[in-house]
């Protein structure tokens, strides 16, 4: 009960900074504390809320319970705690127009998604990692559509409200470069924490996973390279990043499928 109730109040939270960040988009107010404050404020609520609520749904004493409806609450808290923390030195929380609606929604999946899996705290550590690379590198393929669609509307002088409100394209390159960084990183950890509990290569199924998950890393990595000593940026950073990350979403649902047909 008390899990439910922290949820409900995390998602009206989160529902009320997208109603502030909404209303300074449509009414174009200028950008400043005074517009960031309650939308910050707001969010941060939220993600108090929803941690206290992802906390009492995911962790035992001796082990995890993990679902599907606990992986999407994760990915929603996962996006709005990146969020804020870029806010801090950067002013991108009009990106929140997306992410806030979302983490209000899947704040409930554990809910709706209720069947849960008892795991050690080891497994499930592999998982919390994994689940923070998809979802880091999921904002950075977000992001580079943004900026993609931005680049695009500023060079044809085609600007809408949205448009308009987002942070400058310098900084929501540099956002992009740092989601990128930061989520390679993780996954570089997730896939080598995941190696650990490999007993049979083929008989778990991991052939086809362990293939796209290491070409979107090699494809993230030559990015980088390329991004560090030759200064790959604009819509080249964004073909490169939506490029990695659908070799990451092929090792995740392509899995999903094999083994579906398999237990079928």
């Amino acid at each position: 009960m008390i899990s439910l109730m922290t949820a409900i109040m995390a998602s009206a939270m989160y529902l009320l900074s997208s109603y502030y960040l909404s209303r300074c988009v449509r009414k174009r107010l200028p950008k400043g504390v005074s517009r960031r404050l309650p939308i910050l404020i707001a969010a941060s609520m939220g993600l108090v809320l929803h941690t206290m609520s992802l906390t009492l749904n995911l962790f035992t004493q001796e082990l995890m319970l993990f679902s599907f409806g606990n992986a999407l609450s994760l990915v929603g808290w996962i996006g709005v705690f990146s969020l804020l923390i870029i806010s801090l030195n950067k002013p991108t929380e009009t990106l929140g127009i997306f992410i806030f609606p979302l983490a209000a929604i899947v704040t409930f999946m554990p809910y709706v998604f209720d069947s849960t899996n008892t795991i050690s705290y080891a497994l499930g550590s592999h998982i919390i990692i994994s689940v923070f690379a998809y979802s880091l590198l999921g904002l950075a393929a977000a992001q580079a559509i943004l900026f993609s669609i931005q680049e695009r509307r500023f060079q044809q002088r085609k600007l809408t409200q949205l448009i308009q409100a987002l942070p400058p394209l310098q900084v929501m390159e540099k956002t992009l470069i740092q989601l990128v960084l930061t989520g390679f990183i993780v996954l570089s950890f997730g896939i080598a924490s995941g190696a650990y509990f490999i007993e049979n290569f083929f008989d778990q199924h991991l052939a086809h996973k362990t293939f796209f998950s290491l070409l979107a890393w090699f494809t993230y990595a030559y990015f980088l390279v390329g991004r560090f000593r030759f200064g790959w940026r604009g819509q080249t950073a964004a073909k490169f990043t939506l490029g990695a990350y659908i070799f990451l979403l092929i090792s995740f649902i392509g899995t999903q499928l094999i083994l579906m047909a398999i237990q079928h």
